[in-house]
């Protein structure tokens, strides 16, 4: 069987991002935005100046190459100047300062996509460097140091994140006056002589004392005889992995085999390495229990099909958390906003506020992997633990449950019995069904047609090699309402009985699962209209997983949908405190609660809020067209609808009104009313 070939090149990659980003979120999105898009617009046009290519800039993030790296250097300067002078024009609380990071080094192509250590070093180096100022690595400093009329100040070697060895670095000063000089360079590698000097000198008179005292005060002994048989071993440290300082070890007592190297899991405690995050600087109050974000693992197989595989992992790892009451999780919509961006972890602690941050990296080749993970305290700024574990794929289920355990004990949560075995509980043992699902659920994240039909079928891929596997009869449930409400069925109601039967297949095998309660709520009513079976199900699936930001989503929208307003309205907010960087889907249908209740602007500041990230929204427009009608604000709404059929020019309020699913007929005829008087058809 042909494998693809990987493509390889050397490269210089510069990648910024813009310091204190959420926080110019947080005090006026609109104007960031505005901003965001003017700035990324300059440095697009000097990337293109200086013959480079933007490969990627998403939210505040800029990741270009350049073929010369004195290019990239001097586009980094010129673009730092440029914004230095638009800034200059703004509020002082209201400029945009990027910090930029530059590096030499091998990539993989993937198509127009750059992946590997090259790209990550260079990311390392942005988080590295000062707001409005540009770090690079030693491999591009080498290449520019006589040939730019600039200046740089030696940082040494640092170690970054999922990087093993150190890297140098060196800042840019751009002052005319540091023209060419190099600070801190020389003094450094005297200081590294001297000591290197000193210490040789040590050693010798260390190995001199020892012989004079051996030769004068020890009496000889006579040698023991050795057999031919016999053999001396002489045991070699073990390296410890570049990125965190070893601990001190004690040696042991007694002899110790080493592990073999099948199965490799290494411990080592680290000092305070992060700067610590301000409990009085968090976005939302800590919890009065243990909580916890997990960050999505990276993933360092170089290979951009290798990420449902690592996001995986991830989610497993939530999912495991969200079943014990006495610990606070972070829900997966909220921390994946942080995958692919350098981030710090007291900027996650503060934004989503919580204690704990859990990160790591996934490396899978062939079929063995290697997981780091470190949970750090951001509060003190300490790492609780750093593993790394290096196992066939095959031992994937008891490393996940390894991994959760370790978290649990590091966070000095005490479970019992039950919470134990409900949080170790695993729905196969077949891994080639495992990793069917896992794919499943990346592309059950994508709402259309195509992307859901795939889910499906990956999901009924895993079941065919686990016909006892749970989770994967919910998958399959899931993608199919997915296709359901993207029109992809001829007859719906068979389709939804389908789904339906699967959820229920799903509870049968295990009725632990949160999921299938979940799917089997939500269709119980889009189905049937079984308002108390679709209340009674999410319910179940919140006593299960008291955690889960989905669970109490899904049970805010069937209680709002059976009437019962009032009572969704706290639920939804659980769900956002559970989940700070909420789904769309959460949004809206809360703020058709206020509306419904006659809060019209709390209902119009939330759509507006989705709208801002989402403009093309559809829901968001129908729902902000209504409220602002029942508001009296009739040019606004008509606006709102324009805007609608702008998005959908065949847009039909008769085959819209069909899918609403409000117990109250009286509540969707006031809907559909108000979309009626403000121009829709």
């Amino acid at each position: 069987m042909a494998t693809q070939e990987v493509k390889r090149k050397l490269t210089a990659i510069l990648s910024a991002d813009v310091k204190g980003y959420s926080r110019l979120m947080g005090e006026d999105e609109k104007a960031t935005v505005r901003t965001l898009n003017a700035y990324k617009e300059v440095m697009t046009g000097l990337i293109q100046h200086h013959h480079g290519r933007v490969v990627d800039a998403p939210g505040d993030n800029v990741l270009a190459e350049f073929s010369s790296v004195v290019d990239a250097v001097e586009c980094s300067v010129e673009i730092q100047k440029e914004l230095k002078t638009r800034n200059a024009e703004l509020p002082e609380n209201r400029r945009m300062e990027f910090r930029i990071g530059v590096n030499l080094g091998d990539v993989i192509e993937d198509g127009e996509q750059i992946l590997g250590d090259g790209v990550n070093i260079a990311a390392r180096l942005e988080s590295l460097s000062e707001a409005g100022g540009i770090c690079i690595s030693g491999t591009a400093f080498d290449h520019v140091k006589n040939k730019l009329t600039l200046g740089y100040k030696y940082l040494g070697e640092q170690t970054v994140k999922n990087i093993l060895e150190p890297v140098r670095v060196y800042r840019v000063l751009m002052e005319p006056e540091v023209a060419g000089k190099v600070i801190g360079e020389k003094r450094a590698k005297t200081k590294q002589w001297q000591m290197a000097t000193m210490g040789l000198v040590i050693g010798v008179i260390v190995v001199v004392a020892v012989i004079v005292i051996w030769k004068f005060y020890i009496p000889s002994t006579p040698k023991p005889e050795v057999t031919p048989k016999e053999k001396i071993v002489v045991s070699q440290p073990e390296r410890a992995p570049t990125g965190v300082p070893p601990s001190a070890e004690v040696a042991p007592k007694e002899k110790v085999a080493p592990p073999s190297s099948e199965k490799v899991s290494k411990t080592i405690i680290t000092s305070p390495l992060v700067d610590k995050a301000d409990p009085k600087k968090m976005a939302l109050p800590l919890p009065d229990k243990p909580s916890i974000a997990v960050l999505p693992f990276t993933n360092m197989s170089g290979e951009k099909e290798q990420e449902y595989f690592s996001d995986g992992l991830t989610e497993d790892i939530i999912n495991a958390l969200s079943k014990i009451p006495s610990v606070f999780v972070i829900a997966r919509n909220s921390t994946f906003t942080y995958k692919g961006k350098s981030v710090k972890v007291q900027q996650v602690a503060e934004e989503m506020g919580v204690k704990y941050v859990l990160e790591g990296s996934v490396r899978r080749e062939g079929n063995r992997v290697r997981i780091t993970a470190q949970l750090i305290d951001a509060i003190t700024g300490h790492h609780l633990f750093s593993e790394r574990y290096d196992r066939e794929l095959k031992e994937i289920f008891s490393l996940q449950d390894e991994m959760t355990m370790k978290i649990m004990t590091a966070m000095r949560v005490k479970l019992t019995h039950g919470e134990q075995d409900r949080m170790l509980a695993k729905g196969t043992k077949n891994l080639e069904a495992y990793l069917k699902l896992l794919q499943s659920r990346e592309h059950r994240e994508i709402i259309n047609k195509e992307q859901q039909a795939l889910s499906r079928q990956l999901a009924e891929e895993a079941i065919a090699l686990d016909p006892g596997y749970a989770i994967a009869y919910s998958a399959a449930a899931a993608a199919i309402g997915n296709e359901v409400w993207a029109g992809a069925y001829k007859n719906p109601k068979e389709a939804l009985q389908r789904a339906i039967e699967m959820a229920q297949k799903a509870i049968a095998i295990d009725e632990s699962l949160a999921f299938p309660h979940i799917i089997l709520g939500y269709l119980s009513i889009l189905a049937n209209r079984d308002y108390e079976k679709g209340i009674a199900e999410a319910e179940r699936a919140v006593a299960l997983e008291p955690n889960s930001a989905d669970a109490y989503t899904q049970l805010a929208i069937n209680l709002s949908w059976a009437g019962r307003t009032e009572e969704a309205i706290p639920l939804f907010k659980k769900a956002i405190r559970l989940s700070p960087i909420p789904p769309a889907r959460c949004l809206f249908n809360m703020a058709a609660c206020y509306r419904i209740i006659g809060q019209y602007e709390d209902a119009i500041a939330i759509y507006k809020k989705i709208l801002q990230k989402q403009p093309d929204q559809m829901l968001a427009h129908l729902g902000l067209a209504a409220t602002l009608m029942l508001a009296g604000r009739e040019d606004e709404a008509r606006t709102q609808a324009a805007e609608l059929l702008r998005i959908d020019p065949k847009f039909s309020l008769e085959r819209f009104a069909k899918t609403l699913t409000y117990k109250n007929q009286a509540e969707i005829d006031r809907y559909i009313g108000a979309l009626r008087k403000a121009g829709l058809k």
